[in-house]
């Protein structure tokens, strides 16, 4: 139907609102991605203490012991997070449907799964390259999308993920300068470690958490799911953990005392509390909450182009925020860290293929 037959003017001021909406979404999933930037320092630096607190060295870990301590972190802290969205807005756990309870459940289990691997790559790698590597969601949400959705992708969205993919690989050093060219590492792959692998692994579970928000966002009240999503976070994690914790793998030699009493001094200590209570309220409640109510105003391919700046600000975060931490808690080690030319070419690149996935196409 032409714009004539739906009267004069109307075709263009719809065009109007919907793009208003859609760049007011854009600035509110950059905020959710601040938050989720400065949740990288922070999981380090409570990595840390969990080391310190159990007198372990993470290379004598077992990867069950791992996994059981990012289960016991993750559901803890979603515990909270589930605590506390209540206590902000019950109307949002009475109002839910039973859908979008369970539609919230299916997105919290990748999300979960996302996470353990996240934050146990976070133990051998630092958070600006663990933020780089799972920006690659920006790669793989085209990719997938194109393959089980039959989703055509426009030339500035493959542009800019192209943009991204440069960027990313120059932060984590893959790519270096040598005499004014710009040449695959020679030791890269020497520079790949489990952690990295984990990551991206997990970056992977992150794009199927971001595809299905895209996909049920669309049809129920978006920020109606967060609810289920932080409980079934929080389920996931305890049966992890439960099932880990009575493993004999946790048992080491000379061994440090893994009992639940343990455990109740590190979680309730003040400033392992406190940054758990921190990473509730403001990287989870506030983000997700966000996040859910947002994302539904873009697609799922810009959407991922979006969230491929969460590394510039947990690079940003990492700055200077580990130094601050330290402070507080001074048995820890955990050194600023440097601002470097990757960092800043690197990043400036991210924020590029932003800028070009989201340019407004001629027609649009």
């Amino acid at each position: 139907m032409s714009n004539e037959a739906k009267g004069l003017g109307q075709p263009e001021s719809t065009g109007h609102a919907r793009l208003s909406k859609t760049w007011i979404a854009v600035w509110a999933l950059v905020g959710v991605n601040a938050l989720w930037g400065l949740s990288f320092p922070i999981m380090k630096s409570l990595n840390l203490q969990l080391e310190d607190h159990f007198g372990l060295e993470h290379a004598s870990v077992p990867m069950s012991m791992s996994v059981g301590f990012s289960a016991g972190m993750i559901g803890l802290r979603f515990l909270l997070s589930f605590g506390l969205l209540f206590l902000i807005s019950p109307r949002l756990f009475r109002n839910a449907s039973v859908t979008e309870w369970r539609i919230g459940a299916i997105v919290g289990l990748f999300f979960y799964f996302g996470l353990v691997l996240q934050v146990i790559g976070l133990a051998t790698i630092p958070a600006s390259r663990s933020g780089f590597l799972t920006s690659l969601t920006a790669v793989f949400t085209p990719i997938l999308s194109a393959l089980l959705f039959r989703k055509s992708i426009s030339s500035n969205v493959i542009l800019g993920v192209g943009i991204a993919l440069l960027g990313v690989a120059i932060l984590t050093g893959l790519l270096e300068f040598e005499q004014g060219t710009v040449r695959i590492a020679s030791d890269a792959l020497s520079r790949w470690t489990i952690g990295d692998t984990l990551t991206t692994f997990g970056s992977v579970l992150f794009t199927g958490q971001l595809m299905l928000v895209d996909h049920y966002g669309k049809r129920v009240n978006s920020t109606a799911i967060t609810p289920g999503m932080f409980l079934m976070v929080v389920i996931a994690s305890g049966l992890t953990f439960l099932s880990l914790y009575q493993s004999s793998l946790w048992s080491l030699s000379g061994g440090a005392s893994l009992g639940l009493a343990d455990w109740g001094r590190l979680f309730f200590s003040p400033v392992f509390a406190s940054f758990l209570v921190f990473l509730a309220l403001f990287c989870s409640v506030l983000a997700f909450v966000g996040m859910n109510r947002y994302q539904p105003h873009v697609s799922a391919v810009q959407a991922s182009v979006i969230y491929s700046c969460e590394p510039v600000f947990a690079s940003a975060w990492a700055l200077f925020l580990p130094g601050w931490m330290a402070m507080i808690e001074a048995r820890i080690g955990y050194p600023n860290e440097l601002l470097s030319l990757p960092l800043l070419l690197g990043g400036a690149l991210v924020l590029v293929a932003n800028v070009v996935a989201l340019w407004p196409r001629k027609g649009n």
